[in-house]
């Protein structure tokens, strides 16, 4: 078990990712949450299966946002975790426990790499909510073959991830800082995705916030680390 500064998030050997938010309201919160994230995960033993943990704060102060990788959904169940997990205690606003909701669930369906030599410091999680397995595959389908398939200036990668349940669609991209994020958001290009979500039937965009990485925990000997 070590800690390293940047997560592989298109790794084969993942067959499921765990994306979890926390709402924590302030700077300050967050950094004690993410702090006591790392300290249990740190902690704790490590299942098999279990290949990442990765704590990440948005750059508004509001939320730490947690992303794990599994082999796949199988060795999460064998690992028999609590859902939902335990309050973190004593970490919220005036000492106040802080409660934790299940993860989603998601299984990460395509991935393009535009800047595989740059390092990405700026990672945005926008999300869809969709009616279904087939809208999730087609509003993927179609802005990573439409205006996602040439790179963006300071776009390093764009991660498409599926929810299981059928319910949502996340694009975990990563940048190469939050000025290359504020080009992108004046693009036309990031107009036409705007337009083709808007347009697409069981697709609703919900948005998503903007995070740097606090700190990751990876199992060593696991397959690909």
């Amino acid at each position: 078990m070590t800690t390293t500064p940047l997560p592989d998030i298109d790794r084969e050997d993942a067959g499921l990712a765990l994306v979890s938010p926390l709402y924590v309201g302030s700077p300050a919160v967050q950094r004690r949450v993410a702090g006591a994230l790392l300290a249990e995960w740190g902690a704790a033993p490590r299942p098999d299966g279990l290949l990442s943990q990765n704590c990440y704060l948005s750059t508004d102060g509001e939320n730490v946002w947690t992303y794990e990788q599994w082999t796949d959904p199988a060795a999460y169940r064998k690992a028999g975790p609590q859902e939902p997990p335990e309050p973190l205690r004593g970490l919220g606003a005036n000492g106040a426990d802080l409660e934790r909701c299940s993860p989603v669930a998601y299984l990460r369906y395509r991935s393009t790499v535009y800047e595989p030599a740059s390092v990405p410091t700026a990672f945005v999680a926008p999300a869809f909510d969709t009616d279904g397995r087939s809208p999730q595959r087609a509003i993927i389908d179609a802005l990573l073959d439409g205006p996602l398939a040439e790179a963006s200036p300071g776009l390093v990668a764009a991660h498409f991830h599926y929810s299981l349940d059928g319910g949502r669609v996340l694009n975990f991209a990563e940048f190469t800082d939050g000025a290359a994020h504020d080009l992108f958001l004046d693009s036309a290009r990031a107009q036409v995705t705007t337009r083709i979500t808007n347009d697409m039937p069981g697709v609703r965009g919900i948005g998503g916030r903007r995070y740097v990485l606090y700190g990751s925990v990876v199992t060593v000997n696991a397959a690909g680390s």
